[in-house]
């Protein structure tokens, strides 16, 4: 009995090791600058985002405080005269600001303030923070929000979120909460419907079926040390309780977020609240506005309607 117990100890200790490990794996976030995104983005798709950038309003660096942890987060305004709407927006996984450059044209016909920041754990915003899925980036992407609505002097009916990947199910969970301010309206391009789902179809392909007999441990450390309940990192959950116009977009083509977690995330939505394009245009996760910019422009703009005049 003493060996078996000594026996079962031993796994124990392995089994939390490699599950403490697997969660360090979900919670770091890859560390890549300005410059090295600039560069993917012209090496990959001829896409030149510094010169999108000089065709902008004039660019602030700007810096703000989370309400969570009090960490910096690091962000451009491109601040045009007489600002009439402002859009906060939230980049994916793994990237930072400038990956949200290319949407930002979208809006040069609206004369919109941007505000576009660095993740917590991405870019110039706390490297050594953990990333949430979502969750506490939603608390900071409120005041992303509130830093916009000040500086600029706008009511909050002139403000929109745009989220990406990462980004889009943050702004999803940030308009569901209760006591977070109501944008204009939330454009949510290839969200994942919860955190584990885009972590078990991600991980899977990498470590194979074996991984499920790790995931109970790893989740539930990711959750201890992030400080975040796992399971209610979720926009599957979060729709139903959003009350303002939202707009998703996801490639049928998807092979990073499966098509099938956007289908959840709509069937989610109250009647009425959604507007939802799967694409047929055979793009890449969260690239569909570089497969048909003006189609993609078109879409949004029609959405806005009137609060773009």
């Amino acid at each position: 009995m003493r060996k078996l117990l000594i026996f079962l100890a031993i796994l124990l200790v392995i089994y939390l090791g490699i599950t403490w490990f697997f969660s360090s794996l979900v919670l770091h976030t890859p560390d890549r600058d300005v410059a090295l995104v600039v560069q993917m983005n012209k090496d990959r798709w001829n896409i030149d985002l510094d010169s999108l950038r000089k065709t902008l309003p004039p660019q602030e660096e700007i810096s703000f405080k989370s309400p969570y942890d009090g960490i910096d987060l690091k962000g451009w305004l491109f601040r045009p005269d007489s600002a009439r709407c402002g859009v906060v927006m939230a980049h994916g996984y793994s990237m930072n600001r400038a990956n949200m450059l290319k949407y930002a044209p979208v809006f040069d016909s609206c004369r919109c303030a941007l505000l576009l920041y660095d993740h917590r754990g991405h870019g110039e915003s706390a490297p050594e923070a953990y990333g949430s899925g979502g969750h506490h980036e939603a608390t900071d992407l409120i005041a992303a929000n509130n830093f916009l609505k000040e500086t600029i002097g706008l009511p909050q009916e002139r403000i929109g979120w745009f989220g990406e990947s990462w980004g889009g199910a943050t702004v999803l969970l940030a308009a569901a909460r209760e006591d977070a301010p109501k944008p204009a309206w939330v454009i949510s391009e290839s969200s994942f419907a919860d955190w584990e789902s885009a972590i078990m179809e991600r991980g899977l392909k990498d470590y194979g079926n074996g991984l499920k007999m790790l995931t109970p441990g790893a989740f539930t450390w990711a959750s201890f040390r992030a400080g975040v309940d796992f399971d209610e990192v979720s926009p599957i959950l979060a729709a139903a309780k959003i009350d303002v116009p939202v707009l998703l977009f996801h490639s049928s083509a998807d092979t990073l977020t499966y098509p099938v977690q956007f289908d959840q995330l709509e069937a989610a939505f109250k009647p009425g609240t959604v507007t939802a394009y799967k694409l047929d245009w055979g793009a890449w996760h969260a690239h569909n506005i570089i497969w048909r910019r003006q189609e993609y422009t078109d879409m949004v703009l029609d959405f806005v309607g009137d609060w773009c005049e």
